[in-house]
């Protein structure tokens, strides 16, 4: 900036003002104009680090997913980045992996960067981040996840009770009576939550309770293809659900290696929209949960803590309800 205001002979204050966007109403237009041309020439970009110690704020976000290679998680990315841009915030990303070491890992490094706020993905023996971070009374929200050891942690995520038994009331309206489920062996909340709702709702409804096949995710595709042949020629399922878009994409594709008639032999939902649901030999039905409104959600609510403004929206884990997207894979 001393470099700029001796070439154009301005003070260093207005060349500040100027590339700060302040003040820009008392500022000469062709003046702004020049220093601005001849920022740009010399190629000058804002010392965020010293920025951020004068304000205290760094206006970056950091963000951990749980597998950035599913789409969910891909796709939540990209609506929060887009929320907090409209902010004037950026986004510094990591994936754990669902490993607790490499999540905190990545959390001590955002936290080494001095992000203003984190949105978090927690896996399985990390959750003890909550106590931390509300020790170091850092802004945070916990996204699709949640435990039971910390109920009023700031908390994200569908209603998975509620979708589950959405699915199974569509499956009998339907006529699809044998149903079983395509989950992880995982102790997450959130997938208790979603197998639980569909075991309620299938007895509820077909007086039935539903096959359960839990796959190890680290070898979900050695494990798939015994899974669902077992499920129809074994169990003989008519209707079957996949927890997660990542255990779809594996399922399809072994059900679409086999000589079976969807929906009239087998119905099939998913949970999580993706684009490839329709390469399927039969449009596949979907459990869709309202990511931008989730995203929204997550950036106002840290927005509102990094601004100290009384913000009470998340004084508890908030559950959104989603949309069954019904297509032909389970309408009879």
């Amino acid at each position: 900036m001393k470099d700029i205001a001796n070439e154009l002979g301005v003070s260093v204050a207005l060349v500040s003002y100027v590339l700060n966007g302040k003040k820009t109403d008392k500022i000469n237009e062709n003046t702004a104009a020049r220093i601005k041309e001849l920022a740009a020439k010399m190629n000058y970009s804002p010392n965020q680090i010293a920025k951020s110690l004068k304000t205290n704020r760094t206006h970056t976000l950091g963000l951990i997913v749980a597998d950035i290679s599913n789409l969910f998680y891909s796709s939540i990315a990209k609506y929060i980045e887009e929320e907090a841009n409209k902010h004037g915030y950026h986004v510094i990303y990591g994936s754990a992996h669902e490993d607790p070491e490499r999540f905190n890992s990545i959390l001590q490094l955002l936290l080494s960067r001095q992000v203003d706020g984190l949105i978090l993905a927690v896996p399985e023996k990390a959750e003890g981040c909550i106590q931390m971070l509300g020790d170091l009374s850092k802004p945070f929200v916990v996204i699709d996840r949640k435990f039971n050891e910390y109920p009023k942690a700031p908390t994200i995520l569908l209603d998975n009770r509620h979708a589950s038994a959405t699915i199974v009331e569509h499956f009998a309206e339907n006529g699809f009576k044998r149903l079983g489920v395509v989950t992880l062996n995982r102790k997450l909340v959130s997938l208790q939550d979603r197998k639980e709702g569909f075991v309620e709702a299938a007895m509820r409804l077909l007086g039935t309770k539903p096959f359960i096949y839990a796959l190890e995710e680290e070898q979900m595709d050695a494990q798939i293809e015994a899974v669902i042949h077992k499920a129809i020629y074994k169990d003989k399922v008519d209707g079957l659900c996949f927890f997660t878009n990542k255990i779809a994409m594996t399922g399809l594709a072994r059900i679409s290696a086999i000589d079976i008639a969807v929906p009239e032999q087998l119905g099939i939902v998913c949970f999580d929209e993706a684009k490839a649901y329709n390469i399927f030999r039969t449009p596949v039905s979907y459990y869709m949960q309202p990511l931008p409104e989730m995203s929204k959600m997550a950036i106002d609510y840290l927005l509102g803590q990094i601004d100290k403004k009384e913000n009470k929206i998340l004084a508890n884990p908030k559950e959104f309800i989603g949309n069954l997207v019904v297509q032909k894979s389970s309408r009879r």
